[in-house]
């Protein structure tokens, strides 16, 4: 097999198997606010920053550019070296669609300013986890600089992470098809953050 498509596989299956992933699909996130005393409601529920850094962690692979396993570097290897247009374009659907979605913008304006979900997705992991290029995410930092924003983005940003997630699984799946002696179907489904 392909080593791209190896590591590709192989790096789904760590966020699969991630501690954040078992958070996400056990006993979901839940968004609480206490106005009378600006701090989270005691029901609040969110995950833990190093389970959040270990998946950053995996899912840098796949966002990155410098990467080969990356979503763009990907679509190259589809081009390059996939045989069935039908699954080139498959690959492509499954990519424009995790795309389009982060580019939604949100239910709520910060400051007079549309948010996306993308703007979101960056932020926390360039300015929160990775610290790359603070400044590309001031809109982001302003947003979370207050307790009460930070958790409105953190529930923007798990529904990234499993809109994403979704698309991986589906992208490896795609990839045994493509690359693999494998003949299985890949499948459709495609979880949609709301």
């Amino acid at each position: 097999m392909n080593p791209v498509i190896s590591t590709f596989a192989e790096k789904v299956g760590r966020l699969e198997n991630s501690s954040l992933r078992k958070f996400l699909t056990t006993a979901p996130w839940h968004v609480a606010w206490n106005f009378e005393t600006d701090q989270p409601g005691e029901n609040a529920r969110m995950p833990e920053r190093e389970h959040l850094e270990a998946y950053v962690l995996n899912l840098r692979f796949f966002i990155q550019n410098k990467e080969p396993t990356s979503l763009r570097n990907m679509a190259r290897l589809y081009e390059r070296e996939c045989k069935n247009g039908p699954l080139i374009i498959r690959f492509r659907t499954i990519r424009d669609r995790i795309n389009s979605e982060l580019d939604r913008t949100l239910w709520y304006r910060f400051n007079g300013k549309a948010v996306t979900y993308r703007m979101v997705f960056e932020g926390m992991i360039y300015s929160q986890f990775a610290h790359a290029d603070r400044n590309k995410h001031q809109l982001f930092l302003d947003l979370s600089d207050h307790p009460f924003g930070y958790m409105l983005a953190m529930d923007s940003f798990l529904r990234c992470i499993i809109l994403v997630h979704s698309g991986l699984l589906l992208i490896r799946n795609l990839n045994t098809v493509a690359f693999g002696n494998t003949p299985a179907v890949p499948q459709n489904s495609f979880k949609r953050n709301s």
